[in-house]
């Protein structure tokens, strides 16, 4: 057990387990535990999921490589005979000997007890504590854009090991992730070719910073204020837009929208009426602002809300921005990772610097559907955005909207923002041709 705990918290923090040896040794005891089970409940079946994603996290290389290159046809079988075991009850299995037949097996029940589990989840919409397990793991039911990713030869286990849940740690280095559940009312939600996301920008936007010079050792800055004199009538056409577009997803870009504007949008979303046949969109990222806490702090804040004005969370930027001009953002910095879990997608956010910084990034640790990214910054941010989008599209067939107020371009195009939209291949695309020239455009899901 103490073994299996190990392997749990290695595949926690990234860690490897480079002795097969002993990594044999850990799925041995864990075979023989799981061998002694007698009841097959939701509680039992979650903790085993846990328990073999981590083993299978930890495998090694050889166990890996040789998982990439088997066909699906070989994991189905596998999958064939321990759902049927499943359904009389066991649970039982055993460690062969070749790498090979490791991945097929390992890669076929696991399999198994996804499909198992979905079977015996509670069909209701259910609330995140169900979900945990140790208070380390969030094994969370997936419908909808999560559950039809196709499987397929030559993907790492990551990207197709489990079909029917995702399991999110409850922290990543320093951050605590928070999941917030929430029901799909968009009648397009269930078919991701038809989603459509709305980029909202602003016009001759200035900012107005209050930077202050700690006796010539280093410059910090908050946002006091935007000079944006169409940007209330600019908030309102993009909601209408929006609508008429049947957008699912609603984002304008950070440190754009102080909260005056953000309780414009609120309202604007609450005000629609009852009779208006169109559908709001499932989030609205209403971009960010430097916001002043109870505790006398500044963060830089982003709200979510759902397509009515109802707010379903906030997220704080967890990097502070830093250059020559300016200095080093003045924030607080987030401690926690927020996640949107609906039947149709689970859905994360970040603040510009947070994706883009591709040093160190708890994003690429998250199994998440989508990404959505408010961002302001100049063509080397967006390079980043892309770098960062393309390397959890691999890993784990994330897509990320990246809406980008431009501060400066290479690019003699006029543009506002720059856009990265629901790319498969986001580095496959220059940022010379992501500009957008206008303060609102949809983005139809890329095929």
């Amino acid at each position: 057990m103490l073994f299996v705990m190990g392997l749990r918290n290695l595949a926690l923090s990234g860690g490897g387990n480079n002795d097969p040896a002993q990594w044999k040794v850990g799925a041995q005891l864990l075979a023989a535990k799981h061998s002694a089970v007698t009841t097959l409940d939701r509680v039992t079946l979650r903790s085993t999921l846990v328990e073999l994603n981590a083993l299978f996290l930890e495998a090694p290389t050889s166990i890996q490589k040789a998982y990439r290159s088997m066909s699906e046809r070989r994991i189905v079988r596998a999958y064939d005979d321990f759902a049927n075991r499943l359904t009389d009850g066991s649970l039982a299995w055993s460690v062969p000997d070749s790498p090979e037949k490791i991945a097929e097996v390992l890669g076929g029940l696991i399999r198994a007890v996804d499909w198992t589990l979905v079977q015996r989840e509670n069909k209701c919409w259910t609330e995140p504590g169900e979900w945990l397990v140790d208070d380390l793991w969030f094994v969370i039911p997936r419908m909808g854009l999560s559950a039809t990713r196709p499987p397929s030869r030559n993907q790492a286990y990551e990207k197709r090991g489990l079909r029917f849940h995702r399991i999110i740690p409850t922290k990543i280095d320093r951050f605590r992730v928070n999941v917030v559940p929430s029901r799909t009312h968009h009648r397009s939600a269930s078919d991701h070719q038809t989603w459509k996301m709305g980029a909202c920008l602003f016009e001759g936007l200035k900012l107005n910073p209050d930077i202050v010079d700690d006796e010539g050792q280093e410059k910090h800055f908050v946002v006091l204020s935007a000079d944006c004199p169409s940007a209330s009538a600019s908030v309102k056409s993009q909601i209408e837009d929006a609508l008429n577009a049947d957008c699912i997803a609603l984002v304008w870009p950070e440190l754009t929208v102080p909260p005056a504007i953000r309780r414009e949008i609120q309202e604007t979303l609450n005000a629609r009426d009852m009779v208006d046949g169109r559908e709001g969109p499932e989030v609205v990222v209403t971009g960010s602002w430097h916001e002043e806490t109870e505790k006398d702090r500044v963060v830089n804040r982003a709200h979510i809300y759902d397509g009515y004005g109802v707010e379903r969370l906030v997220y704080d930027k967890i990097q502070p921005y830093a250059d020559d001009d300016w200095g080093i953002e003045n924030i607080e910095p987030g401690d926690t990772i927020s996640i949107l879990a609906s039947e149709a997608a689970l859905i994360g956010f970040a603040i510009c610097l947070d994706f883009c910084d591709v040093v160190s990034n708890p994003f690429t640790e998250l199994d998440l559907d989508i990404v959505l990214i408010p961002s302001m910054g100049n063509d080397r941010t967006m390079q980043g955005h892309q770098t960062t989008a393309s390397r959890v599209e691999v890993k784990f067939g994330t897509r990320c909207f990246v809406v980008q107020q431009t501060t400066s371009t290479k690019s003699n195009d006029r543009r506002i923002g720059t856009i990265l939209p629901l790319l498969k291949e986001p580095n496959g695309v220059s940022v010379a041709d992501l500009g957008q020239m206008v303060p609102w455009k949809s983005y139809l899901w890329p095929t």
